[in-house]
């Protein structure tokens, strides 16, 4: 119980610290901001258009329903985004790392608690965006209460999930490979397309949704956005949820392999 008390007060100081950093960072912070913005306006532009040509809606979606997904992904990207794979090269790198091993509590703390930190400033700006974009694109959804209230754990479990497989990539590129850019590259170009930010997975080949159903990536996007459009019945809620569930349990089980191993390999140096 002490161990616990002492690892929540160690969060609460990561976390008034880093939330009083992008406070007072602003404009690096709207530069994420924007970064984070453009991308699903251009692809629900791209959609939209591709709608449009094809009798006004494609694979289920009308041309509304398109501006609402990509609205609703771009407020679900930013509440389950993770970057350590973009932190972690440095931390090697610049000899960071073996800093923060000094330190008597998990690195992954410290992350942890500058993402929630980065978001709490962040989401009200995303809110009022996803507003105007909402009305500038006349998007339409079916409100459906109970999908609305199971949102919460789905995305609360789709965060979960991407931080940790984000985590695992980071670590293991850092500690095991000198090639950590080319693995970053990959994996965020597998999480683009078979999480369903780049399009519905109903718009993908037929192959491609097949190896989507066996990657844990549509969990961390798609899921939670057709569940916040009322567009899952109970039924499929309930098989995502728990498939969530398991994929955290097993990226939790690989965290704690890779890391003692990645430790054990690790030789401090940097500038």
């Amino acid at each position: 119980m002490k161990r616990i008390k002492r690892l929540v007060i160690l969060y609460a100081s990561y976390f008034r610290i880093n939330l009083l950093r992008y406070i007072a960072y602003r404009v690096e912070t709207v530069i994420w901001l924007v970064g984070m913005v453009l991308p699903p306006i251009v692809l629900l532009s791209v959609w939209q258009s591709a709608a449009s040509r094809t009798g006004g809606s494609i694979a289920g979606f009308s041309s509304d329903e398109i501006a609402a997904y990509f609205i609703v992904v771009m407020l679900v990207n930013h509440a389950t985004q993770a970057w350590a794979c973009f932190l972690w090269e440095s931390y090697v790198r610049e000899g960071y790392l073996a800093y923060v091993l000094l330190r008597p509590h998990p690195v992954f703390l410290q992350d942890l608690a500058e993402n929630v930190a980065f978001k709490t400033v962040t989401m009200p700006i995303m809110l009022l965006t996803a507003v105007a974009l909402w009305f500038s694109f006349h998007a339409h959804m079916r409100v459906v209460p109970w999908a609305l209230m199971a949102s919460i754990p789905v995305v609360a479990l789709a965060f979960a999930l991407r931080y940790t497989i984000d985590w695992i990539v980071a670590t293991t590129a850092a500690l095991y490979s000198t090639k950590v850019d080319a693995v970053n590259a990959v994996f965020f170009f597998i999480v683009l397309v078979f999480s369903g930010q780049i399009a519905p997975l109903q718009m993908l080949p037929a192959s491609l949704r097949m190896v989507a159903n066996f990657l844990p990536f549509r969990w961390m996007i798609d899921f939670p956005v057709q569940a916040i459009l009322g567009r899952l019945s109970p039924q499929e809620i309930w098989t995502g949820l728990g498939a969530q569930a398991f994929w955290v349990a097993v990226q939790a089980g690989a965290i704690a392999l890779t890391w003692r191993g990645g430790i054990r390999r690790f030789t401090a140096v940097g500038l």
